[in-house]
């Protein structure tokens, strides 16, 4: 387990540390009693000042976030802004009513509270992948290397590949701000929006971003692409107008930018006609025939 407290120290000469500790027991092996375990240990060691910790990660997002909720209530609207490594760019603004906004004031900041927390847990868990990850990477290389030492080209060219990969993992903290760049500003969104329109239901628009990139993905949203998902209690259901369909309610699944890496969206349905013609009632039917 890393030391969250010790500070960073500069990522290239822990690169260059790391490079002299595996060659040096590339040459030797585990002569002049030097064990794989303590070669491990060292390289931990060295790792310790250059990842950054989940919960400074998680303090970076909160800041973040924190600038776009003052802006939301500066604005008593959805400043349509992306929160990005930081930095909040100014895109569009709409504003609501103030009885309006102020009825939907706490519900955003429990969501602001949510979201901080998800990001808290998400973070952690995404360190904690790609640190196993390392590590698989580093005991195979020990475990390669025979007891006197080695000039094995092959054995050689993995500390090549283990230097790349601390360099990347230094850096995980940023890569996983992208993942969740628009996570809390798509809450906002989502609130207003069933506020504000109306909305019957929402149909899952898959984005195939979602398949890329290397980290690896713990769902599968190109399942829902293109269902229908019912907004529960909505006027029309209340009316005996329209039921659930294949999907399900929407509030019954996670929402595009909760998971790590969704870049799924939803199109909103906001009129009876564009209802499935499968998720309405007779009575549904008639009316919209009757239009």
């Amino acid at each position: 387990m890393l030391n969250e407290s010790q500070p960073f120290s500069d990522t290239k000469e822990a690169v260059n540390a790391i490079g002299a500790i595996l060659t040096a027991y590339l040459k030797s092996g585990q002569q002049n009693g030097k064990r794989p375990e303590d070669i491990y240990a060292r390289i931990l060691e060295v790792l310790r000042g250059v990842f950054p910790s989940s919960e400074s990660a998680t303090l970076a997002y909160e800041r973040s976030c924190r600038i776009f909720l003052d802006n939301v209530i500066q604005e008593k609207g959805v400043p349509r802004r992306a929160i990005a490594g930081g930095d909040v760019q100014h895109v569009e603004n709409r504003n609501s009513n103030d009885q309006m906004f102020h009825m939907l004031l706490p519900a955003i900041t429990q969501q602001f509270k949510w979201c901080i927390e998800n990001y808290r847990s998400q973070a952690a868990g995404y360190l904690s992948d790609q640190m196993r990850q390392f590590d698989a990477m580093l005991r195979e290389f020990l475990a390669a290397v025979p007891d006197r030492g080695t000039k094995d080209k092959a054995i050689i060219g993995k500390i090549a590949a283990i230097k790349s990969e601390v360099r990347a993992l230094a850096k995980w903290d940023r890569l996983f701000a992208l993942y969740k760049a628009n996570s809390f500003s798509a809450e906002v969104e989502y609130i207003f929006v069933l506020a504000r329109d109306k909305p019957l239901a929402a149909t899952w628009e898959y984005s195939p971003l979602d398949a890329q990139g290397e980290y690896q993905k713990t769902y599968d949203h190109q399942q829902r692409d293109r269902r229908v998902y019912v907004v529960r209690g909505n006027w029309a259901t209340e009316e005996g107008l329209m039921k659930v369909g294949a999907g399900e309610y929407l509030d019954e699944i996670s929402r595009p930018g909760q998971d790590v890496g969704c870049t799924c969206s939803l199109q909103w349905i906001t009129s009876l006609a564009s209802v499935p013609a499968e998720m309405l009632t007779v009575k549904g039917q008639a009316r919209v025939r009757g239009r």
